[in-house]
């Protein structure tokens, strides 16, 4: 007897796709803003606030300000997908097993496409080809230009992870201006790194005393001291080598800042084709992830090859 379509493979196949694709290494949303794609190009444009008060004398008029727009970025979503086929006999003979491994696989190959194209972002926020602000920099760049044309600001650094290292970075982000060259108050909440970086990652931020000193110092991040307590570790796979990222390179974000940006056009999903299968006794089981991803603005994140 064979295998009901409607009855049994079409919600086997899907069961198997969510719980294989339920696996993925770390939730986009950890890093990414996450939205929905409202059209098939969503603009975003940034426009400076209003320099400080002025003073006002008894009488005299108000001074003026408008705020200036700044740079922004345009998110267009990239369609990914893939089929599977259902041959009659896999029905006919009731090769579940083999529909259920091949629906798995397809969930899987959704997962791992969201996680390399995730991971790009970092991986090659130090590449000048690889751009999404219209300043027309790299994610982390020494020369972001001010809307202003005051002067260009750093959020790339290659020194390794170290303890004293971190510091700098830290501050490098205090530092962080925006297009009127007024503060923003930045202060990073995440220190994103690859598996490679795990162990000195956690030394420095959970160690009892301050990792590296012998001097009996007290460790400022080991979740005990404000500000920088707050921080959280968060350990990619696909930001190491193995996956076409780097073993040195390490990231820090304020949440409250960055402008990195995921929108979904639409989630990841495996639907069946009706209209094929009656000349060739083959069904065809489709999957479609389309999505759009890049960052609004650098501010809020700052990033060392490490080397």
């Amino acid at each position: 007897m064979t295998v009901s379509v409607p009855n049994v493979i079409d919600p086997g196949v899907k069961k198997h796709f969510v719980e294989e694709y339920k696996l993925s290494k770390i939730d986009l949303g950890i890093i990414y803003k996450i939205g929905s794609q409202e059209n098939a190009s969503d603009e975003f444009r940034n426009y400076t606030g209003l320099a400080q008060l002025s003073p006002v004398g008894e009488g005299e008029t108000y001074s003026e300000d408008v705020p200036i727009q700044a740079y922004g970025t345009t998110l267009i979503p990239i369609k990914y997908g893939k089929t599977m086929p259902v041959t009659y006999e896999m029905r006919k003979w009731s090769k579940t097993k083999e529909i259920w491994n091949g629906a798995r696989m397809l969930g899987r190959a959704a997962s791992t496409t969201e996680q390399i194209v995730g991971a790009s972002t970092l991986n090659f926020g130090f590449n000048s080809a690889k751009t999404s602000y219209s300043d027309g920099k790299s994610l982390f760049a020494t020369d972001h230009p001010r809307a202003d044309g005051g002067t260009a600001q750093s959020n790339r650094s290659n020194l390794p992870l170290t303890e004293a290292n971190l510091e700098v970075l830290i501050l490098m982000m205090e530092g962080q201006l925006d297009d009127r060259g007024q503060l923003i108050s930045c202060f990073p909440n995440k220190l994103v790194v690859p598996p490679a970086l795990r162990k000195p990652a956690l030394e420095i931020l959970k160690s009892e005393q301050k990792s590296g000193s012998a001097d009996n110092d007290i460790n400022v991040y080991n979740g005990l001291q404000q500000f920088y307590g707050t921080m959280k570790l968060v350990v990619w796979d696909y930001l190491g080598a193995a996956a076409g990222g780097s073993d040195t390179a390490y990231f820090l974000f304020d949440d409250s800042q960055h402008k990195l940006m995921w929108q979904w056009a639409e989630k990841a999903n495996v639907s069946r084709d009706e209209s094929v299968g009656f000349k060739n006794d083959t069904i065809l089981y489709k999957s479609r992830d389309y999505f759009s991803y890049g960052w609004a603005d650098w501010r809020g994140a700052v990033g060392s090859t490490g080397a």
